[in-house]
């Protein structure tokens, strides 16, 4: 008997829920309901595709697009979490108090009242007021307070007139640090920091969008081969079977050896290995397209739109490429991360320089104060400025031998900023490096198809020229149909060259920033 633990907490006993292991069920606070997430919508079924359709649909529902949109927000939430850093805070407190006790000694001789030897006091005290900070790193509160004691001693004296006294007093408060905590690049430390993280969600979501556009655009391109060159290979078995067949009649006629025929057998065999290797790479790239747009395992069979092979060429001189450099940096995600890290990790060294330095700070209160017999006139009647009270000081901490903590922070953020300049370098030069190697291969796959094509014109030219000969029966049929085998090869190399061609501009419109642009694709804010 094996028990295992369930998804629920349950425990399985030998494949069934044992119920005196109920699932855990935290309690809920009161008024909290559990969110429940929108549902996701509908996967469209494309009818026709082409390489944009892909490309957009796939942005439009992968789940991988989805949760980097999702998680751009969370960034951007965290950031505006942070924006209330300056905003005053409200606060208010009532306490009461009550003590029954011996009158000491020294209260007996000091009072009038020295016949009295106990305390029975009741005291009720509020307080309200605003407390916020200012981007100098400075803690300004402002508070009104009122304090009503009733007490036995009170009542006693000759000139009271009840048993309670109230006192107010409207008291603003100051306290400014000088070294330590002092400034806006110390105070908005954690604001900044959210901020950029924010930014880096954002370019996140575009470097997730960018590398799916991409990927589905590749797809595309791989299930446009994988049905292409398929359609040619049945072409070549057919090809094959005929020149087995013509084989075995001029074997059988005594004008070819008898090994001909095993050769022409072995293309025949080869022409069906190379079928069925095709349609293990169309079933694969039909697969991934499924897995683009999120479509069940048994759809498939989409029509396919004749691709547009019309495209300007790329650039490839050196100066060009240079010139259109620092505008591509400016654009590609990497590097902009990069750059935003370096600024969060500058930002938290100084923070961390201000760490180190001693505490000196400036403590400065004034308040106005008032005694009645009343709570409320004692509250009235403070903030008519009367009774002043001032105070102000200054207050050091140094600690003995240095703060090693915050020196020891100081050295790792140092060592942080270091990394990070280290990180935008080695981007920025991947980033020259692949642009100029993927124009180049651009450039160069371009030139090649140039020449497939014109390969394929002429073999085709020399196939309708020999098809001529063997209608007029002036050339025989396996020069024909060997000819024809090499007509289909070539098409397989165009459009083998036609999808390394298509895929390297991809990559080029990836390195470069136009893939959104030239497939119809923006980002709103």
């Amino acid at each position: 008997m094996v028990a295992l633990a369930g998804p629920a907490g349950a425990v399985l006993v030998g494949g069934v829920e044992d119920s005196a292991y109920p699932p855990y069920d935290p309690p809920l606070k009161s008024g909290f309901q559990p969110y429940e997430p929108p549902p996701r919508p509908t996967a469209t079924r494309p009818v026709r595709l082409d390489a944009r359709t892909l490309a957009q649909l796939a942005l439009e529902q992968n789940a991988e697009v989805l949760y980097a949109r999702l998680q751009s927000r969370v960034s951007e939430q965290a950031a505006e979490a942070e924006t209330g850093l300056y905003l005053p805070v409200a606060y208010a407190n009532l306490r009461r108090e009550g003590r029954n006790r011996q009158r000491t000694v020294e209260e007996r001789l000091q009072a009038a009242l020295g016949g009295i030897t106990r305390l029975d006091e009741q005291v009720l005290g509020g307080e309200a007021g605003l407390r916020m900070k200012a981007p100098t790193g400075a803690e300004v509160a402002l508070a009104w307070r009122s304090t009503q004691r009733r007490s036995n001693v009170i009542g006693s004296a000759s000139f009271a007139t009840g048993d309670s006294e109230s006192t107010g007093a409207l008291v603003l408060s100051l306290r400014q640090p000088l070294l330590r905590g002092a400034g806006r690049d110390v105070i908005e430390t954690d604001l900044r920091v959210a901020r950029y993280e924010s930014q880096i969600g954002a370019w996140q979501f575009r470097q997730q969008v960018l590398r799916i556009g991409s990927d589905a655009l590749s797809s595309y391109w791989q299930l446009w081969r994988a049905r292409e060159t398929q359609a040619l290979r049945t072409a070549a078995l057919d090809n094959a079977r005929e020149t087995v067949e013509d084989v075995r009649l001029r074997v059988d006629g005594g004008r070819l050896a008898p090994g001909s025929l095993d050769e022409a057998q072995a293309v025949l065999a080869a022409r069906r290995a190379e079928l069925a290797r095709g349609q293990q790479a169309l079933l694969d790239a039909e697969a991934k397209v499924r897995v683009m747009l999120d479509l069940p395992p048994q759809d498939g069979d989409w029509q396919l739109a004749a691709p547009e092979l019309d495209a300007p060429p790329a650039p490839s001189e050196l100066a060009a490429l240079a010139e259109r450099l620092p505008d591509i940096e400016a654009a590609w995600p990497p590097l902009r991360m990069a750059l935003l890290k370096r600024e969060q990790a500058d930002a938290r060294l100084r923070l961390a320089y201000s760490k180190k330095l001693p505490a000196l700070d400036v403590q400065a209160s004034y308040s106005t104060n008032s005694l009645v017999y009343g709570p409320l006139d004692a509250a009235v009647k403070a903030a008519q400025g009367r009774n002043p009270d001032w105070t102000i000081g200054v207050a050091v901490e140094v600690p003995i031998g240095g703060d090693r903590r915050a020196q020891a922070e100081y050295r790792a953020q140092q060592l942080r900023v270091e990394q990070s300049a280290l990180e935008v370098h080695s981007v920025r030069q991947a980033l020259a490096s692949d642009y100029f190697n993927r124009a180049a291969q651009a450039a160069e796959l371009g030139r090649e198809l140039v020449q497939l094509r014109e390969e394929l014109v002429a073999r085709e030219q020399l196939e309708a020229g020999v098809r001529e000969q063997f209608n007029s029966g002036a050339a025989p049929r396996g020069r024909l149909l060997r000819l024809q085998a090499d007509v289909l090869d070539a098409r397989m190399r165009l459009i083998d060259g036609t999808s390394r061609w298509a895929l390297a501009r991809v990559a080029l419109q990836l390195v470069d920033g136009s893939l959104l642009t030239a497939n119809d694709v923006q980002i709103t804010e």
